[in-house]
């Protein structure tokens, strides 16, 4: 694991840098490395060509990531989600940040990234629920740095977790409705706001009348659509 996946020099952090079992590379989600950081000044780092999809979350402070050559403003809350074998980069502004991460990898890895991107999701959100990710971050670090004799695969479940958290932040999400983007893109895009509205009506409508017979036109003609 290359060990500059984070550049420490203007940083403070708390990292651990794993080193999971060959059965655990051959066949589980595993980590690679996970931590927090705290920034000392304002600062970019550079990353290309890894082998390895980051996700980090922006607990205090701005900064920025630059991605696929679109550049998105992070701030308190905000949480990124990339591929890294791309060129990617991220800067913390005056407001310096903290941050807590994980890098990942594994067989299957790529094609539930790809999942994800058509279903919508972002290289940056705001989530509804930042706490939980937050408590999966804290307890991958908790159990990487633990002696447990099967932490491979605790950490692999709790990946999972995580990437199905990711999952329901894409528009086409667990509840159907499409997640907050921080860039406002989706919140002021007439198309999403009209599915969002149609969404909602059919959630009320069937938690309304779900222990009646339902017909697919009734409902339609209830919520206005063809």
């Amino acid at each position: 694991m290359d060990p500059s996946l984070f550049d420490e020099t203007p940083v403070k952090s708390n990292r651990i840098i794993y080193t999971p079992s060959d059965f655990a590379k051959a066949n589980l989600i595993h980590l690679q490395e996970t931590g927090e950081l705290r920034a000392k000044k304002p600062h970019t780092s550079r990353r290309s060509n890894l082998s390895s999809y980051l996700f980090f979350m922006v607990m205090e402070g701005e900064g920025s990531l630059n991605y696929e050559g679109k550049n998105y403003v992070l701030k308190q809350g905000d949480c990124v989600y990339v591929d890294c074998h791309g060129d990617y980069a991220h800067s913390c502004s005056e407001k310096l940040w903290r941050l807590k991460w994980v890098h990942f990898y594994g067989p299957n890895v790529s094609a539930i990234y790809g999942k994800y991107l058509e279903r919508g999701g972002k290289p940056v959100f705001t989530p509804a629920d930042g706490g939980a990710f937050e408590r999966v971050l804290d307890r991958i670090y908790e159990i990487a740095a633990s002696q447990s004799y099967i932490k491979d695969m605790q950490i692999y479940e709790q990946l999972t977790a995580l990437l199905a958290l990711l999952m329901r932040q894409t528009i086409h999400g667990e509840d159907g409705l499409p997640a907050q983007a921080s860039d406002g893109q989706e919140q002021d895009n007439p198309r999403y706001a009209g599915k969002r509205q149609n969404l909602q009506a059919l959630k009320e409508y069937l938690d309304e009348h779900y222990a009646e017979k339902i017909k697919l036109v009734d409902v339609a003609d209830k919520i206005y659509v063809s």
